[in-house]
């Protein structure tokens, strides 16, 4: 499957070099170190418009909340049939006035994938002695490949590696020393453009953060702890995996410009579809409901806390104490645990009434079938 990946890859970078070096004449070594932040550019802007997706789909799920949570207000607890035809229609209508398309996120991960793992192939084919041996590589013909081996990056073979062998190191003309420091710098400006790029979408995520899920709540904290380890991983790889020169321009180059398009498409789709005051406000609002509530639980320990520390001050009155402290958390079980029976018992009757909502909708478009194939008008219900 790898081996397929190779194909597009080595065809963008030969039509570069054949661009650069063929057609305007500039230089053979010049004209491969070019061809890998040309690829770069390649594939992002073969992304581009899925990228603007993605964050135009992001937005517009963000204006749509606040007309969601109205809907949720109005029919959330109702299990009447025609309530939730209400429901679903409202939803679908919300849905069908912002645009909003839940898959368009998914496109750039499925184009960037591949030819991340085909550029790596290609450059561990070129890199490793004798590996192409007997193999063609991709689309570029032998002399390419030999050209592309004989490209230097400050009398560095692109194709070179820090964690390299002797052997290797010998079959490319080069040293250690010499790959780590040409290396180094891509691999640190790698990680910072790596967290750069995922902080400002972390920025980017607060403004629009659904604060009342705890899953997207919880992974937006958890992707602040991850920033450093992406970092160190980056750097470990770059440094002692079989990452080749032209890999780290390539990640430094693919980083940049996800930083600068996402700044800048985000920037047009804030400036595009700009939120009203009834999104401002529903936004501060949920997020004040979070912090009462985060508030009103760190309360409540600081008050077990409390009382465990009377005893130290009241040591007769220990027993007592500890019961008072006993009977509060059953109660806030025994309140949660209502609460989620409630909220069990209520989807338990909204899912029988969908499924009773399901049966009612097929019945219709049954008889507006019939209607139809009579040669009848369409009821007034449909």
């Amino acid at each position: 499957m790898l081996e397929m990946l190779v194909y597009p890859v080595s065809a963008v970078m030969k039509f570069w070099h054949w661009l650069l070096a063929g057609l305007l004449g500039a230089d053979s070594n010049a004209a491969w170190v070019a061809s890998v932040f040309l690829l770069v550019i390649s594939v992002r802007s073969l992304i581009l418009p899925f990228a603007w997706q993605t964050i135009s789909s992001t937005r517009r799920a963000f204006l749509m909340r606040a007309h969601l949570e109205e809907v949720q207000r109005k029919y959330g607890e109702s299990t009447d049939v025609e309530d939730l035809r209400a429901e679903q229609d409202a939803r679908k209508q919300i849905q069908k006035d912002h645009g909003y398309n839940p898959l368009a996120g998914c496109v750039p991960v499925f184009v960037q994938v591949p030819v991340f793992l085909g550029l790596y192939r290609l450059l561990q084919w070129m890199s490793v002695p004798d590996a192409s041996a007997g193999r063609k590589i991709g689309v570029l013909s032998d002399a390419e490949i030999a050209s592309f081996r004989d490209t230097t990056f400050f009398h560095v073979p692109l194709s070179a590696y820090v964690s390299m062998d002797e052997a290797q190191f010998a079959f490319l003309g080069t040293t250690q020393e010499a790959t780590l420091k040409v290396a180094l710098p891509f691999v640190i400006m790698a990680a910072v453009f790596t967290s750069g790029n995922l902080l400002i979408n972390q920025a980017r995520n607060r403004t629009m953060l659904e604060w009342a899920n705890t899953f997207t709540r919880r992974s937006y904290y958890f992707l602040y702890w991850f920033v450093p380890f992406v970092a160190v991983m980056l750097l470990l790889s770059g440094l002692t995996g079989p990452v080749p020169i032209a890999l780290l321009m390539y990640w430094v180059g693919n980083n940049l410009f996800t930083t600068v398009q996402t700044v800048t498409l985000w920037a047009l789709a804030v400036r595009t579809m700009p939120a009203s005051d009834i999104h401002i406000e529903a936004q501060a609002a949920a997020r004040e409901k979070y912090r009462t509530q985060r508030a009103e639980v760190k309360e409540h320990k600081s008050a077990l806390l409390r009382l465990r520390a009377s005893t130290l001050t009241n040591p007769t009155q220990a027993g007592r104490i500890h019961r008072e402290i006993r009977d509060a958390k059953r109660a806030r079980k025994q309140e949660k645990r209502d609460e989620k029976q409630r909220k069990k018992t209520l989807e338990s009757e909204r899912s029988a009434a969908r499924r009773e909502l399901a049966l009612l909708r097929k019945k219709e478009r049954e008889e507006q079938k019939a209607s139809e194939q009579a040669g009848e008008p369409p009821s007034e219900q449909d």
